[in-house]
């Protein structure tokens, strides 16, 4: 199914999850985290995967990194199946998970690393040199013998990444690897992500920031309900919505006549309706150059007090539209 074009495919994949519950545990359920998931992510690229919590991104995940079966469909990774040869996979993925866990913070970042390094496989004769090439990687040579405990939150996320990619994995999962960070640390963590893409090495990225995901990724795919909603680039995905171009007028109030005027304007293919207070904001995306803010004025006249701003559709207002849509 996968060729050298794709570092990840799937076909259909699907994940139901049950549990029992209640007086003796008698009652069972069923919980469908993934509902027919097709994806195919280009090799040698950053792709990115939104949506809500609870949409199966983290299970999702999971399953392409060979921690998780799926409970039906095909995945496959690096061409390989992940069921099938997740033995051969592993040795070739590298996995960083959100949050401060996977690391032994009673011993310094060397001996984090050696303890890594002996589970992944790197041969011993290469290990002490390896340990300092991702430190080095990743800016924490200075502190590689200190104790990780003594690590702030960035410091730790960049180890994570140094144990992600110390076996030299061909494919890098990345889940949330910003959470959490202050500004400064959050942008040197892009940074070094949009550093390894140079060294051949294709990222799988989740993510919940709409910023981040637009600076890093070259396509995204939007999960939601366990079911792939969109799978794009940026500008496919504001043209999915309805255009590259945001307009918003804002007032203490519109009439349902205003509103329908609004929607005939050239080009415009959506009009949504949001309360900011005693204020009411009409967003309208458009298509096409044709309707301007002074269009948009002329066909709201008797509002001395109405404002109206342009600006360029965001992949956060991709994203709410899609995620919006899917829950109507």
């Amino acid at each position: 199914m996968a060729t050298e074009r794709y570092a990840v495919e799937t076909r259909g994949i699907t994940r139901v999850f049950e549990s029992r519950k209640g007086f003796l545990f008698r009652e069972k359920t069923r919980t469908e985290a993934l509902k027919g998931v097709d994806l195919a992510v280009e090799s040698g690229s950053i792709f990115g995967l939104l949506g809500p919590n609870g949409a199966g991104k983290t299970t999702l995940t999971k399953i392409l990194s060979t921690l998780l079966i799926p409970t039906g469909g095909r995945a496959e990774v690096l061409g390989h199946d992940v069921v099938a040869e997740a033995e051969w996979l592993r040795p070739r993925i590298g996995l960083v998970l959100g949050g401060e866990r996977g690391l032994y913070n009673r011993i310094n970042a060397k001996d984090n690393l050696r303890y890594f390094a002996d589970l992944y496989g790197v041969p011993v004769a290469e290990r002490e040199r390896r340990i300092d090439e991702v430190l080095a990687r990743v800016d924490l040579s200075w502190a590689a013998e200190r104790r990780v405990e003594e690590y702030s939150r960035g410091m730790k996320q960049k180890l994570h990444i140094a144990r992600g990619i110390l076996h030299r994995p061909q494919i890098l999962f990345l889940d949330e690897p910003t959470i959490g960070l202050d500004p400064k640390s959050a942008r040197e963590t892009r940074k070094l992500i949009r550093s390894l893409v140079g060294d051949g090495v294709s990222i799988f990225l989740t993510t919940h920031y709409m910023f981040e995901a637009e600076e890093l990724c070259r396509d995204i795919a939007v999960l939601t309900k366990g079911r792939v909603v969109a799978h794009d680039s940026v500008p496919g995905l504001r043209h999915l919505v309805g255009g590259d171009r945001t307009l918003e007028a804002e007032s203490h109030g519109f009439d349902d006549r205003e509103v329908e005027s609004l929607r005939h304007l050239p080009g415009v293919s959506k009009v949504v309706s949001e309360e900011y207070g005693p204020w009411l904001r009409l967003t309208l995306r458009v298509r096409t150059s044709e309707t301007t803010p002074d269009d948009v004025r002329g066909a709201l006249p008797g509002h001395p007090d109405l404002m109206v701003r342009e600006r360029q559709t965001s992949l956060e207002d991709v994203y709410l539209d899609l995620v919006e849509e899917e829950a109507a």
